[in-house]
Parts: structure tokens; C-alpha cells; sequence
């Protein structure tokens, strides 16, 4: 992800975190959180009590999310949307293409790209909005159990475990290998997926060791801009890729899920802190004190 000017193509991609979430939290745990994402040049967390809260780059408004609950978030480049309780999305930030408008109907995830969005119906159909310069808001028919927006494709999991992208394809970022996957996260010029047996694998433009991931299980997987990062078999974080602002050098400890960013990274703790880091000019690394 990044700043943006008039074509705004410097947001790199996100993948879609989904969480466990319930309502009634203890009160101690109002303030911490079930999930952590990582935007272009800002973050956003989804609070025990169901509230959404971001930080970081806020020109477009992208960190100061509605009130109410969600279920569910998804950080992307200027922009991120989240899940109502009632199954409606709801987008906020950047809508210069209309990637913050999305349609009406119940959805049972959403994510959020550079200029686009997808949306899983409860049906497994895709349906999709914002730019389709490069198609990747063309979503193909029948149905998938999992999305991934970055910043001109998009890649789900069909549910015989197949991956499917669309969108721009110039790196072969939409080339996805065969075989089964359980997961999938779509980056800038690069994608990379979580084979059923943890092992994660990549796809794409074949710089900054971006596509070598490590030899490592993984238990899920985040994909950002120009790396990504995985939470291991033993809940430890494992990064690779572009490291230049120290995106791809987590900090110890165990972690219940990680999301990467533009050029940072952010990890749920099991005890439902935030931690964050890599680039921070924006603040996007600084986590809110009641969040830590």
C-alpha cells in the first residue's frame, strides 16, 4: 500500500483476515482486539466490542471508521471495509473509483484492494466493484470459499481447494500454480497461497526474494505489497520479501494471525494486543495505547 497521487498506483495489495469474533466481551476486554490489518500507510483493528478502530494516513478519512459494529474488516490501499452484523458491507475512505461503494445484499466476507473491492455473498458467488481497468473487478462465475484484493487482481479459493485469479496479469501475479490450496493472498505484482499441509507458495514478479517463501508451515498467511508473513506451526511470525523499511522483520512472540500491508506489517497477539511494524511516517506502525 502507499500515498497516492491523481492515478493513485502506489497502494499495494491486502489480503482478507477473517477473525473469530463474538459479542459480550468481558469488560477487561473491551479495549483489545479480535483482529489487525494493515492498509496502505494506515491500520485498523476490530475491537472485542465489535468497534473499528484505525490509525495512521487519514486524508481520505480511511482511519476514522463508522460507528457501529462489524463482524469482520479488510484494510486495503486508501480505503477498507468491514462486515455488519447483519451481513452488510460497509466501506469507508477513498471512493474516487467506487471502491467504498459497494452493493446492497448480505456478504459473508469482504476484502478490500488498491481501487477495488470484492465481496463473497453467503452463496459462495463473488461480486465485485471499484476500477476494472484491468478486469480484476470482473469476478468469474460459480462459487469460492475465500478472497484475496490487491492492487489490480484478485484471487479466490474455489471450493474443491482450486485458486483462481483475475485482474492484471503482467508478472504472471494471476498465474496461479495448480494443485489444492486452503488459503490465498494476492500482493502488488505477486500472489501467494497455503497448501493443505501449511507449506506456503508463490507466484509473480520474482524480486526482492518476494516470492521464496520459507520452507516453514504455516498455520495462515497475509500478503502484502512486496512480502508477506505467516504465523507458524508454533504461532511464531515469519516474514520474507521487500524489507527495506523493516516490513519483513517481525518481533518476537507468538501471534494469533498477521496481516502485511504497504510497506509494514501488523499481528494479532493471542491475548488480543496489536503489534505493529516496518515503515511508520504515517503513524500506520504506532498502535493506540488501549490497544497494546
Amino acid at each position: 500500500m502507499g500515498l497516492i497521487a491523481p492515478k493513485r498506483r502506489l497502494a499495494s495489495g491486502l489480503v482478507l483476515t477473517c477473525a473469530a469474533f463474538g459479542f459480550g466481551a468481558p469488560p477487561e476486554l473491551e479495549a483489545k482486539a479480535t483482529q489487525a490489518v494493515a492498509g496502505g500507510a494506515h491500520s485498523c483493528a476490530l475491537k472485542a466490542n465489535g468497534r473499528a478502530r484505525c490509525w495512521g494516513y487519514d486524508f481520505f478519512d480511511q482511519a476514522s471508521p463508522p460507528r457501529g459494529q462489524f463482524k469482520s474488516l479488510d484494510a486495503g490501499g486508501v480505503h477498507n471495509c468491514g462486515i455488519r452484523p447483519n451481513g452488510r458491507a460497509r466501506c469507508w475512505g477513498d471512493r474516487f473509483y467506487g471502491q467504498a461503494s459497494p452493493p446492497g445484499g448480505k456478504f459473508a466476507a469482504v476484502a478490500a484492494g488498491n481501487h477495488h473491492s470484492c465481496g463473497l455473498r453467503r452463496n459462495g458467488k463473488v461480486r465485485c466493484w471499484g476500477d476494472d481497468d484491468h478486469g480484476q473487478t470482473s469476478a468469474p462465475s460459480g462459487r469460492f470459499i475465500s478472497l484475496s484484493t490487491s492492487l489490480d487482481h484478485t484471487c479466490g479459493v474455489r471450493g474443491n481447494g482450486r485458486v483462481r485469479c483475475w485482474g492484471r496479469n503482467d508478472t504472471d501475479q494471476g498465474s496461479a500454480l495448480g494443485g489444492r490450496w486452503r488459503s490465498v493472498g494476492a500482493g502488488s505484482f505477486h500472489s501467494c497461497g497455503l497448501r493443505p499441509g501449511g507449506r506456503a507458495r508463490c507466484w509473480g514478479l520474482d524480486a526482492d526474494e518476494r516470492i521464496s517463501a520459507p520452507g516453514a508451515r504455516f498455520r495462515s498467511l497475509g500478503v502484502g505489497g512486496s512480502h508477506a508473513c505467516g504465523v507458524t506451526m508454533n504461532r511464531r511470525a515469519g516474514c520474507w520479501g521487500w524489507n527495506e523499511d523493516g516490513q519483513s522483520s517481525p518481533p518476537g512472540g507468538r501471534f494469533a494471525s498477521l496481516s502485511a500491508g504497504g510497506t509494514h506489517s501488523c499481528g494479532l497477539r493471542p491475548n488480543g494486543t496489536v503489534r505493529c511494524w516496518g515503515l511508520d511516517d504515517r503513524g500506520q506502525s504506532t498502535v493506540p495505547p488501549r490497544l497494546r
